[in-house]
């Protein structure tokens, strides 16, 4: 009988230490979920080099079918832990944490600025003050926040502030409705091809130039009230 009770008590306090009721920091080992989730496997301290890691769903703003929020944590990564009815075989990811090995963007809190940065220096920024937005590609400085925009590059930026939009790049500006293309690129050169119609309404149109060549295949009409040649 006291055996039994020893028994019992035995399993007891081992299924007691198989729970965790809190949150714990791990570390990303691996990517490759094999069920296709979006999960990762965390490297749990307390527990065993030699036994299997867990996988962790990651809690995301918002999930739904083939929708939501998509960051994943990196491998490496340092993430929080939590886990189902203190279950340590089914963690869950509930954010990720910066340290002394991986800094953030940006060692002083400022409130002023937003931002999503991925690892290669791609991001979006949002600024308070002076209000802006910015886009932008890598790779861009990680001790800066937005980095200042650059016509030479090596990153491009799209930026809406208050005095307007601007979109500063190193390469060419393309834009494509149709079959329509617009090209701006950095020679000067604005090229509009296309197997429609180009039509220019305004109040006023003035060309100045060194040169101006007019080319057609076809018939060139000039209609004006006044028209002035070399007046």
């Amino acid at each position: 009988m006291i055996e039994g009770f020893l028994d019992g008590l035995d399993t007891s306090i081992e299924d007691l230490q198989k729970k965790f009721y809190g949150l714990c920091t791990g570390r990303v080992i691996a990517l490759d979920d094999p069920w296709m989730l979006g999960r990762v496997q965390v490297q749990l301290p307390f527990i065993d080099s030699l036994d299997l890691q867990p996988w962790a769903r990651v809690a995301t703003p918002m999930a739904g079918k083939f929708s939501g929020h998509y960051f994943i944590p990196g491998l490496r990564d340092e993430v929080l832990v939590g886990f189902e009815q203190g279950d340590t075989q089914v963690p869950y990811i509930i954010g990720s944490l910066w340290s002394a090995e991986s800094m953030p963007p940006m060692q002083s809190p400022l409130p002023q600025i937003r931002a999503i940065r991925t690892l290669a220096g791609n991001q979006i920024v949002i600024t308070e003050t002076p209000p802006s937005i910015m886009l932008q590609t890598a790779p861009t400085p990680p001790s800066a926040l937005p980095a200042p925009p650059s016509p030479t590059g090596p990153h491009q930026t799209i930026a809406m502030t208050s005095a307007g939009v601007q979109i500063m790049t190193p390469t060419q500006v393309q834009i494509t409705v149709g079959s329509i293309v617009v090209t701006v690129s950095p020679a000067g050169v604005v090229a509009v091809v296309g197997n429609s119609s180009l039509s220019v309404t305004n109040a006023a149109i003035s060309l100045h130039a060194p040169a101006i060549s007019l080319v057609a295949e076809g018939t060139v009409d000039i209609k004006g009230a006044t028209i002035r040649l070399n007046s």
